[in-house]
């Protein structure tokens, strides 16, 4: 604890703000191996995987909803505000990857795109639209899909320029998509449009979309888009990780050792160190402003935790 205070005193400046105003608490854990947390519904539920199956969070009880039948594993992509849950199974037996959204304390298998026997999903908007990438032998590429919220049962891939594969989904339906080794590009209504990156800078990593607004890695730190044309920088020493459809993004403040320290920085304000007792980092930004993230432990596992302002 002395350690993390200590570190976050010298990281102060006049753009950084300490943790006024934030409480911490903690999710509790399953028994079992390797646990992630990788989405919320925006309203304090959390959704995630570890070795035994799908896990979800709601009023702090944790819940584990097993493994599709016939499959091996099963990996948590992405929430909406319903609760409806997205993930990716593989079936060792076949070697097949297929993808399932979770409501109604079922699993339901996504349909085969036409052409095409395997998927890997990627994100989900609160309509219940899903990207993806569609496959039969990984070896020879992927194409971009999409499962329309009110109709599933017909995926359609995607005419997209070749090389971008999706990462997110917007409430609108705008889809975010990473160029192989380039940029980051927003689809929409079968045009595609590239993010204008800052001058000299070649490349991009997509991270998030919402609400209209585009979190991406580039060269020398991130960057928020709130249009095509126009970003701004996260603040220097801020790794992000995570943003809300307010502009609330979440990560950590690097260290000049090996500690990180978890923040949270609002489009036009300071970055807030969040309170911790040891090295962690935010993952999660929710639409109500919570921020899940995890926090290392003396243990083999870290801690599973949550901010909330007030």
């Amino acid at each position: 604890m002395v350690l993390a205070a200590t570190v976050a005193a010298g990281l102060l400046s006049a753009g950084t703000a300490s943790a006024t105003g934030w409480t911490m608490s903690y999710l509790r854990p399953p028994g079992g191996d390797a646990i992630r947390v990788v989405a919320t519904d925006g309203a304090g539920s959390y959704a995630g995987h570890f070795d035994g199956g799908l896990l979800t969070w709601s009023g702090w009880r944790v819940r584990n909803h097993g493994v599709p039948a016939g499959y091996t594993t099963v990996e948590a992509v992405d929430e909406n505000a319903s609760k409806a849950v997205l993930a990716n199974g593989y079936a060792i037996s076949t070697n097949t990857r297929r993808s399932f959204v979770f409501e109604n304390g079922g699993f339901q298998l996504l349909e085969k795109a036409p052409g095409y026997s395997q998927s890997v999903v990627t994100g989900m908007n609160d309509r219940g639209d899903i990207v993806g990438s569609v496959y039969n032998d990984p070896r020879f590429g992927s194409w971009a899909a999409f499962w329309p919220g009110g109709d599933r049962a017909h995926p359609v891939v995607l005419d997209s320029p070749p090389l971008l594969s999706p990462v997110d989904i917007d409430r609108d339906g705008t889809i975010l998509m990473q160029e192989q080794f380039g940029s980051t590009w927003l689809w929409k209504d079968g045009v595609a449009r590239e993010l204008v990156l800052p001058e000299g800078i070649r490349e991009s990593r997509a991270l998030a979309i919402r609400d209209g607004k585009v979190l991406a890695d580039v060269e020398g730190g991130a960057r928020v888009w709130t249009a095509y044309d126009t970003s701004v920088p996260v603040p220097d020493g801020m790794t992000a990780t995570a943003l809300n459809g307010s502009g609330l993004v979440t990560g950590c403040l690097r260290t000049m050792g090996t500690e990180t320290i978890p923040a949270a920085w609002s489009l036009g304000g300071p970055v807030e160190t969040l309170p911790a007792p040891s090295s962690g980092c935010g993952a999660i930004a929710g639409a109500n402003g919570e921020i899940m993230g995890t926090l290392q432990d003396d243990e083999y596992h870290d801690k599973l935790v949550v901010w909330r302002r007030g």
